[in-house]
C-alpha cells in the first residue's frame, strides 16, 4: 500500500471547507446579512471569498462554526428524501456536489476535535461525500463491496433485519488495522446490520470507530443501534 500522503494543517482544510459552506450559502444571503450573522465586515468577507484574504485559523474556525449552525441540514436533506422518505430519490444528493461540499464542511464541524485515520463508506451512494471528505482531511478512504474483489480483504457475513438469507461484504483489510481511527458513513441507515458486524470486525482487529455518519435514518433503528465505546452518532434528518 503506498505511503498515507503527510496530513495538511487544520487551517487549510478549515479554510476549504468554510468557502464551501460559505459559497452555498451565500446564495441566500446578502454581503450585509451573511457579514452581520459572522461578525466580520462586508469587505473581509468580499476578500475571503475571492481568495485575497485568508483568516487565522481561530478565525477561521469560527467563521466555520458560524455557518454550520445556521444551515438547517435535515432541510436540505428532506429536499431530496421528502418528508416520508423516498429512498428512490434520496440518491440523488449523491450526483449534487454542492451539497456534498456542505455536508462535508458539516462533518468537519462535527469531527474538528476527533483523531480521523480512514473513512470507510458503507454503501455506494456514500462513496461521494466519503471521498470528498476524506480528501478535505487527507484521511484514507476505504468502501465495501458485496463482491471479493481485494486480494487482502476482511469478510462480513450478516443478516438482514427479519431475514433468513446470508448476505456477504467485504472490507479492505487495511482499513482494521491495529490503532487506527475510523470514520463510517452511510446514506441510508434502515437496519442495524451490517453496521454491528462491521463494527465487530474493527474492534476485533483493535481499530478505533470515531463516528457513524447517516444522512437519514429510522427513529426506531437509530436509537436502539449500538456503537463502540466513544463512538460518535450522528444522523442529519431522521423519520418516524
Amino acid at each position: 500500500m503506498p505511503s498515507k500522503p503527510r496530513a495538511p494543517p487544520l487551517s487549510q482544510a478549515l479554510h476549504q471547507a468554510s468557502l464551501d459552506a460559505l459559497r452555498y450559502i451565500k446564495r441566500q444571503h446578502n454581503y450585509r446579512r451573511l457579514a452581520a450573522t459572522l461578525g466580520i465586515s462586508t469587505s473581509t468577507l468580499s476578500r475571503y471569498l475571492s481568495g485575497k484574504t485568508i483568516p487565522r485559523t481561530q478565525k477561521i474556525r469560527a467563521i466555520l462554526e458560524g455557518i454550520v449552525d445556521n444551515i438547517k441540514y435535515d432541510e436540505l436533506v428532506a429536499e431530496f428524501y421528502g418528508q416520508d422518505l423516498d429512498l428512490e430519490n434520496g440518491v440523488y444528493i449523491c450526483h449534487d456536489i454542492d451539497t456534498i461540499k456542505l455536508l462535508a464542511s458539516y462533518l468537519l464541524r462535527r469531527f474538528m476535535g476527533s483523531k480521523v485515520d480512514s473513512v470507510l463508506a458503507v454503501e455506494e451512494h456514500a462513496i461521494p461525500l466519503a471521498t470528498y471528505f476524506a480528501a478535505l482531511i487527507h484521511a484514507e478512504l476505504y468502501f465495501t463491496q458485496d463482491k471479493h474483489l481485494w486480494r487482502d480483504s476482511l469478510e462480513i457475513v450478516y443478516r438482514s433485519e427479519g431475514g433468513h438469507v446470508k448476505n456477504n461484504l467485504w472490507l479492505p483489510r487495511g482499513v482494521a488495522r491495529r490503532g487506527k481511527s475510523v470514520l463510517v458513513i452511510t446514506t441510508a441507515l434502515l437496519n442495524h446490520s451490517p453496521y454491528k458486524e462491521i463494527f465487530n470486525v474493527l474492534q476485533d482487529k483493535r481499530a478505533y470507530v470515531a463516528g457513524l455518519f447517516a444522512l437519514v435514518s429510522k427513529r426506531n433503528i437509530w436509537t436502539t443501534l449500538s456503537v463502540p465505546p466513544g463512538c460518535t452518532k450522528i444522523v442529519v434528518k431522521m423519520y418516524e
